[in-house]
């Protein structure tokens, strides 16, 4: 009894000279004073925190508790959450974690515990999911992974095993059921060196190499059968340089070049069969992209950003018609389509290249068709009715006469919706072997008609300079013809076309020749000139190949047809037969019968659409 008095006699003695060596100080929120921040105690000899400790959130309710001793954190320290639950607490020696330390959630569940060695982990520690389940668990050794360590699912399933030396082991995470999902090194928390990852059947799905937790270097993706899906590489964890995805039996689907994981530079997508279903030009995951049916005929372009399409795209039939648009914002948007005739002919929303939501179709006349909603299969949109709308068809039409009078036109001068206009330039340099060097400019209206204007030059021989040989016959001028042409469907063969042209003519034709009559010596030169005018009326047929005949691209065109006119040939020199021999080759009857013959090849500028809805 006497003992025990005499101990609290010895600790109350220690309080008060320990109260008189320090002070209380108070910190606020407010300058008023009125919403307390800490409480902290020092030292009245050198200011110094040492005593109780505590810290207040901005609701008044504690968010740190502990002690100081001379400025080092000492003895058990508390962390809360605003709510008032605790955070994390532990013990601090010399101002370093030190023994057991525990960690929860906001919950109030155990989210960690484990062993702090003078500020590093050492030992046992157990990480928690929210729902009290095990996470991992495994020792550390000076803040290093050693052993074994057991990672789990939040169900409770094991997830990976991993056995550690100095922080660096041997990886291996399972899918739920138990089957292994990837395998590789783990070294300090992050994948390194070589990597495989596996389906759940069990085949290889990727493999690859890390390098500070990064992808690095070539990777490989398998479809389940074997056959690869993708390849390409990576550089700091992001994809680089060419990149080439295959279908699954081994043809290619995509390639182009990837620079900080988004598309950079020339793109082509391809159908199984192998035909090209897209291209794009790209800078840093956005550019310009044209997808094209089977056939090759356009089917679809727009802008592309940050690898989603944004802006107004526009749709196309097979046919070559405009008969779709829309406007996209970040990869979705409001598509819709047309008939022929302009009529709309449905609406509905595009996400992410996939049809979504309630689509509405309407008949060629306007009327309400249904209401449909899109469930893919096998990547393609099914559509399920969602409202039982009666469809008018074609042979409702034919179940009434029709007494209304239709003018029947001829196809090459209906106008079409969405049709294209453009610019073609032809010319054929090996015609200046004969003399001759066409330039031709046709104003063409897809798969209808051609409007053309070919100057032809001609100069006869057509590489010399003005001077030439004595008794040698130069020829210069030209021709122009105005052409109409009347364009059959494109096939795969080209276009055939009939046509007829205007063509309009003037040649010089010179020749330099001795004087042998008159009295002047046979030395002097003497310079013959005769003119020629022409012009003829012709028909023709032909054929025209175009790289794409819905927009811009390479084309050959051929033709050949007769046509009938007149010739003016004057001669300006006097007429003797010494003279006229020079020019006896050449054609002077008046009646004009010239050949038409076309072998020209050219390119067809960037069409435009007459309309567009």
């Amino acid at each position: 009894m006497l003992r025990s008095c005499i101990t609290i006699l010895f600790l109350f003695l220690l309080l008060s000279v320990q109260a008189q060596k320090t002070f209380v100080k108070k910190t606020y929120f407010d300058e008023e004073k009125t919403q307390l921040k800490e409480i902290v105690t020092l030292l009245k000899s050198d200011s110094s925190l040492h005593g109780k400790y505590q810290s207040l959130y901005l609701n008044g309710s504690l968010s740190v508790s502990g002690y100081y001793d001379h400025n080092q954190s000492d003895s058990t320290w508390i962390y809360y959450f605003e709510n008032g639950r605790v955070k994390m607490q532990g013990s601090y020696r010399q101002g370093k974690q030190n023994g057991k330390w525990t960690y929860y959630y906001e919950s109030g569940e155990l989210k960690a515990s484990g062993i702090y060695q003078k500020d590093v982990r050492h030992g046992h520690w157990t990480y928690y999911f929210e729902n009290g389940q095990e996470k991992s668990s495994g020792i550390y050794y000076n803040d290093l992974k050693e052993g074994i360590w057991n990672y789990s699912y939040e169900e409770g399933s094991l997830k990976a095993q991993a056995y550690f030396n100095k922080g660096v082991g041997a990886y291996r995470e399972f899918y739920p059921n138990g089957k292994l999902k990837t395998e590789g090194t783990n070294s300090h928390g992050q994948s390194e060196g070589d990597w495989t990852y596996y389906y759940e059947s069990g085949e290889k799905e990727a493999d690859g190499l890390f390098k500070n937790g990064l992808r690095e270097g070539t990777w490989t993706y398998y479809y389940k059968n074997g056959q690869i899906s993708a390849v390409g590489s990576f550089k700091k964890g992001e994809k680089s340089g060419i990149w080439k995805y295959y279908f699954d039996d081994g043809t290619i689907s995509s390639e182009g070049q990837m620079s900080k994981d988004q598309k950079d530079g020339y793109w082509k997508l391809y159908y199984q069969s192998g035909e090209v279903k897209g291209e794009g030009k790209y800078d840093e995951g956005s550019g310009e992209y044209i997808e094209y049916y089977a056939s090759g005929k356009q089917k679809a372009r727009g802008q592309v950003i940050d690898g989603l399409k944004e802006g107004t795209w526009v749709y196309f039939s097979e046919e070559g018609l405009e008969d779709g648009t829309a406007d996209f914002k970040s990869g979705k948007g409001e598509y819709i389509g047309y008939y022929p005739n302009g009529v709309i002919k449905m609406k509905g929303m595009i996400d992410d290249n996939r049809r979504v939501g309630e689509w509405t179709l309407y008949n060629p006349d306007g009327t309400l068709a249904g209401t449909y909603r899109p469930i893919y299969e096998e990547q393609k949109p099914i559509f399920r009715t969602t409202e039982d709308v009666s469809v008018k068809s074609d042979k409702d039409k034919k179940d009434k006469p029709e007494y209304k009078y239709k003018n029947k036109r001829l196809r090459y001068f209906e106008p079409r919706i969405n049709e294209y206009n453009g610019i073609i330039v032809g010319t054929n340099p090996a015609w200046t072997l004969i003399g001759r060097l066409p330039l031709a400019v046709e104003y063409y209206i897809q798969e209808r008609q051609g409007y053309e204007v070919e100057l032809t030059l001609i100069r006869k021989p057509f590489f010399t300079y003005d001077n030439i040989s004595i008794n040698k016959t130069k020829t210069i001028g030209s021709n122009i013809a105005i052409r109409q042409k009347f364009y059959h469907d494109d096939g795969n063969l080209g276009m055939f076309y009939f046509g007829h042209q205007l063509l309009g003519g003037f040649s010089q034709h010179h020749a330099y020749v001795y004087d042998s009559i008159s009295f002047r010596p046979a030395t002097i030169e003497v310079k013959l000139e005769a003119s020629e005018k022409r012009i003829a009326y012709g028909l023709f047929i032909g054929n025209r190949w175009m790289q794409r005949s819905e927009d811009s691209g390479f084309t050959i065109d051929m033709n050949i047809g007769v046509a009938i006119g007149r010739r003016f040939f004057t001669k300006e020199f006097d007429s003797v037969p010494e003279f006229d021999a020079h020019f006896s080759e050449l054609k002077q009857d008046e009646i004009y019968l010239p050949i038409i013959l076309t072998i020209n090849i050219g390119f067809a500028g960037p069409k435009r659409r007459t309309v567009s809805f």
